[in-house]
């Protein structure tokens, strides 16, 4: 089942996040020529993935049969895109030798092989591309589900979220490293969130999910903002309602609009490979434009139209071609 408007919402979360790195972020690293526009606020678009692919994955596991389905499924849609994205970004990365001109670029051969397992993060090695840092809270989130898949309790919501709940209360006050770090305890109530909408979204909800929303978001926004401790916590809180709001008006159909606007559905198709492949790749580009052009904001488009023709090719060339060669290896069918 696809649904227009998520696309269209994983369009805007992905160009909001290109935008704030190509702006807000590139102008903090690379300080070289002025810009009147930036978007400051594009990372919110990071927690609204978040709060998407919980409503998305439950989707995808109430279609699957076991949780080795399930996680073969979840491995063919992530790993063929990422290794391709890491693979460009090494390249262009080494090929210029951009490593030895800008410490931001500059990784060891062991990080960069790590990179490829997705999981560098869990073993403290560092990612490659700085948008790589959310791969690891959805990767756990995914074995949560498949090992609720496994023992049969993953259609129990309320029973799950509200021992979540518990333990994130828990950990906010005596963190255990452990917990945190199996559980990507500052971002697994987000992720709750949107496993509470599609509920309400297919009629199958109660008003105990609606209390869970609105659970899940205190306590997910002070835990979010331990991890990310540079945005205010005030204005995480009223961020965070926000989209909350949006998707209420998504599951109650008052958005259906998004869903018609072509440009925007069409970046929710591309919106994975945009955001593995835009940062390190576009700003090397910037670099080399800052030095011949003399606008950042001329830089910026043009940054942002390689960078959404590079996913392009990706999603719609590169990444079937090489998830039929990874079908055919592994003998999925």
């Amino acid at each position: 089942m696809r649904i227009k408007e998520l696309d269209a919402f994983r369009g805007i979360a992905a160009f909001s996040v290109m935008i704030y790195h190509f702006t807000t972020i590139y102008g903090r690293i690379f300080p070289v020529v002025s810009t009147k526009f930036s978007l400051d606020y594009g990372w919110l678009g990071v927690p609204f993935f978040f709060i998407l692919s919980g409503f998305v994955i439950t989707l995808t596991v109430e279609k699957c049969k076991s949780a080795k389905e399930f996680l073969l499924k979840r491995f063919l849609r992530l790993y063929p895109t990422y290794w391709i994205c890491l693979s460009v970004t090494v390249a262009v990365i080494f090929l210029g030798d951009w490593g030895a001109k800008y410490e931001t670029f500059n990784k060891s051969i062991p990080e960069v092989l790590m990179n490829y397992t997705m999981f560098h993060r869990y073993f403290n090695f560092d990612n490659v591309d700085g948008a790589y840092w959310s791969l690891l809270p959805e990767l756990l989130f995914y074995i949560l589900m498949a090992g609720l898949l496994a023992i049969g309790k993953h259609k129990q919501l309320i029973l799950y979220n509200s021992t979540l709940i518990a333990i994130c209360s828990i950990h906010y006050f005596f963190p255990l490293p452990i917990i945190g770090k199996t559980l990507a305890v500052h971002y697994i109530l987000l992720f709750m969130i949107g496993i509470n909408f599609y509920k309400i979204y297919t009629k199958e909800a109660n008003s105990y999910n609606h209390i869970l929303v609105i659970i899940n978001l205190i306590i997910g926004v002070f835990l979010y903002q331990i991890e990310r401790y540079e945005h205010n916590i005030f204005f995480v809180g009223i961020s965070f309602t926000l989209i909350v709001l949006s998707f209420y008006l998504f599951v109650f159909k008052k958005l259906a609009l998004f869903g018609r606007i072509t440009p925007l559905v069409f970046l929710g198709t591309i919106s994975y490979a945009l955001y593995l492949i835009h940062q390190n790749v576009g700003y090397i580009l910037m670099i080399f434009l800052d030095k011949h052009i003399l606008n950042r904001e001329i830089n910026v488009l043009l940054a942002s139209v390689c960078s959404i023709l590079l996913a392009s090719m990706i999603t719609f060339w590169i990444e079937p071609f090489l998830r039929v060669k990874i079908k055919n290896l592994l003998k999925i069918y």
